[in-house]
């Protein structure tokens, strides 16, 4: 059959057709078209997937997990218990009462409006009034740090972390950061850091002297917020948003601007510098670059490794505890994301693609990209720092994203990058000689992290 005469013989053989069965003719036909356009090269219009990829199962069972359908709870106080269940170890340690402990909708929904009306961020100019406020409240602690310590040395993990409270107190509270006492800010900071290693055992009671540490600074921190009820505790809003966040900007902060010895990705920093925080909420080429240095991060060090939720009845095998969706280990899984799965490379997150993955159809997921082939589609849903569904984070919306970008700014812009000078002291030989390699992310393993302090400005700021 040649090309040419295809139309008269397809017309040809509708006619013929007409007379058949209704429900036999529409199977005929579909199958009849759907042949002729395979040889006519219209393959490509169907988007079929490469079947010989292996799919991953259990990240299906994983997401689910997540979204509560593996228990079938189309019930909103029904979901909640699922998910307080597994944390009553932060009731605790820390007294919460937020949409993470409480099966009572109306303190979920409370929650949920203080939490996105906080973090509603909208316009430019929010952030690049933001971006000054973390240049002041990262000069202060790197000052206030360097004269305390000999060497111009300073812990890594304890800047980091009280940067991140500052900036939080100033985005949940107001509160103006170069007004902040940066000794109580460390106590709450160590006291938190103390009591959520405490939570993790469940046989370990908190400790009631870190607990008064915490409440004290916070009352000197935070005055206007004390004496306060459960539902009004500052920790409510402070814990879901600074406790996910340093830890993840401290890690993309060291993995970009001091292991990554990609030329491409040293410049994929440079250009955020000279772009952030002017170019958030703008759009376009310069914002989605940018965003994917957050995008990476959280891919490779998520806020939440795991997402439990509460098995209320005993398994097939026996099992009581909680079941848990292994976000991390999908977000490393070769399977999902390649033979690189354990590269810091934010071009995967490129509107256009990674030129590499181009070449072989691997996409990793973003606004702009729809998955075609089998792996894009793979890394669409197995990519969830925030969760999944309708309890997915109110940072998902673009605020976390967002900060994390002008975090890691601010910290390059002050500190500079190995090429200009950083210098990051691990106190592990292995870990010292390696480069773009995956981190530890334990909470012990970066406590000796040392950062060489210095007086200067990155060249692109």
């Amino acid at each position: 059959m040649q090309r040419g005469n295809l139309a008269y013989q397809v017309a040809s053989f509708n006619t013929q057709v007409l007379t058949m069965n209704p429900l036999s003719t529409v199977g005929l036909l579909c199958a009849v078209y759907f042949l002729i356009l395979r040889r006519l090269g219209f393959r490509k219009w169907f988007r079929l997937p490469n079947l010989s990829v292996s799919f991953p199962c259990d990240l299906i069972g994983d997401r689910q997990i997540a979204d509560f359908s593996f228990a079938g709870a189309t019930n909103l106080r029904y979901r909640l218990e699922l998910r307080a269940m597994p944390n009553t170890r932060l009731i605790r340690a820390f007294q919460l009462n937020n949409s993470f402990t409480t099966n009572d909708v109306q303190v979920h929904r409370d929650f949920l409006k203080k939490a996105s009306q906080a973090i509603r961020l909208i316009r430019t100019d929010n952030w690049v009034k933001l971006g000054t406020i973390t240049q002041t409240s990262l000069d202060s602690c790197l000052k206030h740090f360097k004269d305390g310590l000999p060497y111009n040395h300073s812990d890594h993990e304890e800047v980091m972390r009280v940067v991140s409270f500052s900036v939080m107190l100033n985005v949940l509270f107001g509160v103006d950061p170069s007004a902040i006492n940066l000794d109580e800010a460390r106590k709450a900071t160590d006291a938190i850091n103390r009591l959520w290693v405490q939570s993790k055992d469940k046989d370990s009671i908190p400790s009631l002297y870190d607990q008064t540490v915490l409440n004290n600074a916070l009352e000197i921190l935070l005055p206007a917020e004390y004496p306060c009820e459960a539902s009004t505790n500052p920790l409510n809003l402070i814990m879901p948003a600074y406790e996910t966040l340093w830890r993840v900007v401290l890690l993309t902060f060291v993995s970009i601007a001091y292991q990554a010895d990609d030329p491409k990705t040293i410049e994929e920093l440079r250009e955020a510098v000279r772009n952030v925080p002017q170019c958030l909420y703008q759009g376009g080429d310069p914002e989605s670059k940018a965003l994917a240095i957050a995008k990476e991060g959280l891919r490779l060090y998520p806020p939440t490794k795991r997402i439990y939720r509460a098995r209320l009845c005993v398994s097939p095998n026996g099992e009581k505890g909680p079941v848990a969706a292994d976000v991390e280990g999908w977000h490393r899984d070769s399977r999902v994301w390649g033979d690189a799965a354990g590269v810091f490379d934010p071009q995967r997150f490129h509107p256009r693609g990674h030129e590499r993955d181009r070449e072989n159809t691997v996409v990793a997921p973003t606004d702009d990209i729809q998955p075609t082939p089998a792996i894009p589609y793979y890394q669409r849903i197995g990519y969830f720092p925030f969760g999944v569904g309708r309890h997915m984070c109110p940072a998902a919306a673009g605020f976390g994203e967002r900060i994390i970008t002008l975090l890691v700014v601010e910290l390059t812009r002050r500190l500079g990058d190995r090429q200009t000078g950083l210098k990051i002291n691990f106190n592990n030989l292995k870990l010292q000689k390696a480069s773009c390699t995956l981190l530890p992310s334990g909470r012990s393993d970066m406590e000796n992290w040392v950062l060489e302090l210095r007086d200067t400005r990155h060249p692109d700021a």
